[in-house]
């Protein structure tokens, strides 16, 4: 399958994201993922808390927005994943 141009992946938004993390159960994840969204302007989006593992290991996270370019969906992943204890972001 071939890579998409730059210009074919910029067609495909403005676009609703989901995104889902899997975290290390660690106290204050929650706070520092939405600080992470803050920082990069997002005053007004809030991880979900989803689901935790059967031992309590983990801890997932989610969170649905517009995002309106491809840059901008990169640069949210990158600070989703810079997130201490971050083991997942799907």
């Amino acid at each position: 399958m071939r890579e998409l141009t730059k210009e074919e992946k910029e067609s495909l938004f403005p676009a609703e994201c989901h995104f889902k993390v899997i975290c290390m159960d660690l106290m204050g994840i929650h706070k520092n993922l939405n600080l992470a969204l803050v920082e990069i302007g997002l005053e007004d989006i809030a991880f979900q808390p989803a689901n935790r593992s059967k031992k309590g290991k983990y801890i997932s996270f989610e969170v649905s927005l517009m995002v309106e370019t491809h840059d901008r969906m990169l640069e949210i992943d990158q600070a989703i994943r810079s997130v201490e204890g971050v083991k997942m972001l799907l």
